[in-house]
């Protein structure tokens, strides 16, 4: 827990997936002690004069723990092929906390377009695959990629298992992540029952080391059930988070998914995240109260996604968590949160 006005120290898990992860983590990098660069801290905090003390600028020691139930496109032709865990979401992670001005972070970004069997594949998807093969260890491989990447916080999966979502949906049990979207988006049915298969796997030693040692653990954004929850179903995760003396924030999309939150008010998805997570504990839930433009509006409305409505009260049914509203979001292509906004309301929580 903080101590004064000293964050230098502060240890920081960040849990998730998909691209609500990725661009959690693009905001939290120029805080990385062993990433952190001189016009990092310029972008961050341009009100400090040059002269500012170095407690002005929080630096952590940061984790990222991503879910590996993903088996949709490249993630789940590779994980297919060569009986590896999904390498899409931390790879897209360990660019996030890449370094800038890294060349290597274009071409594990580079996406092969093509009429043959490499159509889709990200590069660096097929180097962590590769990195695998040479160790034979998927640890190993992550911890080579954030070498070549230059990143200064670690990566690492829920789960070394592999393992699959199920779900049921309008009474019917569906097996895998791209299964069970489709079919609760097609029947407009609601995600009920989510679990894992195999129900035992573990979670990975130094993920839960990481929670317990934690001042700070964050859960999202992303998508409610495929991204965040899974991480909680792995035997000893939500313990884990439950027993951490961290605080504990919840970052909630700022829209709705038609294959996951159709009409999900802002403290369903609270709601849901306690009820998947055995003795999980939240201290805040934060939301979006961001103006979403008519223009973004009416493109989301075509895919049958609205913006999530802030919360009508401060805490939730139980009065075990505050509900924090505050302007996160961001428009270009995509409704996404701010990385930098974000980043700056999560400190600023940890400090209340």
């Amino acid at each position: 827990m903080p101590t004064g006005t000293d964050t230098r120290q502060l240890k920081m898990v960040a849990i998730g997936g998909g691209t609500g992860l990725s661009t959690l983590l693009t905001g939290l990098r120029p805080y990385v002690g062993a990433g952190r660069r001189a016009d990092d801290q310029a972008k961050l905090f341009p009100e400090l004069a040059p002269d500012a003390p170095p407690s002005a600028s929080p630096v952590i020691s940061l984790t990222a723990i991503v879910t590996v139930t993903d088996d949709g496109k490249s993630s789940g032709r590779l994980r297919e092929e060569f009986g590896i865990l999904p390498p899409g979401d931390i790879r897209s992670c360990l660019v996030a906390l890449a370094r800038e001005d890294r060349f290597t972070s274009r071409l594990f970004r580079h996406r092969f377009r093509s009429d043959g069997p490499l159509d889709g594949h990200s590069l660096g998807n097929l180097i962590i695959v590769a990195l695998t093969q040479m160790n034979g260890n998927f640890l190993n491989a992550i911890e080579q990629a954030s070498l070549l990447l230059g990143c200064g916080a670690r990566v690492l999966p829920s789960t070394l298992d592999s393992v699959d979502l199920q779900a049921e949906v309008g009474g019917e049990v569906v097996r895998g992540q791209r299964a069970i979207k489709s079919l609760s988006e097609s029947r407009r049915l609601p995600i009920r029952g989510l679990s894992l298969t195999p129900a035992d796997a573990r979670a990975l030693p130094e993920a839960v080391e990481a929670i317990l040692e934690a001042d700070l653990i964050t859960l999202g954004p992303g998508s409610l059930f495929t991204s965040v929850i899974p991480n909680l179903l792995v035997g000893g995760i939500a313990e884990a988070i439950g027993r951490s003396r961290a605080k504990k924030i919840y970052i909630c999309n700022a829209m709705t998914e038609a294959d996951e939150t159709d009409c999900f008010t802002a403290e369903a998805h609270v709601e849901e995240l306690l009820r998947h997570g055995r003795g999980l504990r939240l201290d805040f839930a934060l939301f979006n109260s961001t103006p979403i433009s008519a223009e973004m509006r009416e493109r989301y409305a075509a895919e049958k996604a609205v913006a999530l409505e802030p919360p009508a009260v401060t805490h939730s049914a139980s009065g075990g968590v505050s509900f924090v509203t505050l302007p996160l979001a961001s428009e270009d292509r995509f409704v996404r949160h701010d990385p930098v906004k974000l980043s700056r309301a999560i400190f600023e929580l940890y400090h209340l």
